[in-house]
């Protein structure tokens, strides 16, 4: 199996209204509780909508602005989830 990703890298100073697809890889995404409970949290925010969230199997990927990273870091850990890493996958194709 290939282990090698590669990441883009996020610009915090990045000004901009452009939403990009960034990845949180969360602890125990293969339970279904975990997926409720942060599907229930993520809806509670004012910054994310239904149609920004893709759940995978070891996170999920939000389509948000790169300010709001914080943010959404600061609820998910006041709501106990564990995030091992936070990334912009490569694209070659943008």
């Amino acid at each position: 199996m290939n282990k090698i990703l590669l990441i883009n890298r996020l610009d915090p100073q990045k000004d901009s209204d452009t939403k990009d697809k960034v990845f949180f890889m969360i602890g125990d995404m293969n339970k279904p509780s975990a997926e409720n409970r942060l599907i229930d949290v993520l809806n509670r925010t004012e910054i994310i909508s239904c149609e920004d969230i893709v759940l995978k199997y070891n996170g999920v990927e939000l389509d948000i602005k790169v300010q709001h990273i914080p943010k959404i870091v600061k609820k998910l850990v006041n709501e106990d989830f564990d995030i091992y890493g936070i990334y912009q996958l490569y694209n070659p194709e943008e």
